[in-house]
């Protein structure tokens, strides 16, 4: 497990691109509506 990563702290503002392929900081999206990150695996 990654050192920053603890239960109940603060998540890293990582960039990732949204559902358009645009890069997106999740810092922009939080509180502005409920906000769920999934991570899955793309080429199985």
């Amino acid at each position: 497990m990654h050192s920053d990563l603890v239960v109940g702290g603060r998540f890293p503002d990582l960039e990732l691109p949204n559902h358009l392929g645009e890069p997106t900081r999740i810092s922009a999206l939080a509180g502005k509506f409920p906000l769920i990150l999934t991570f899955y695996r793309g080429y199985w």
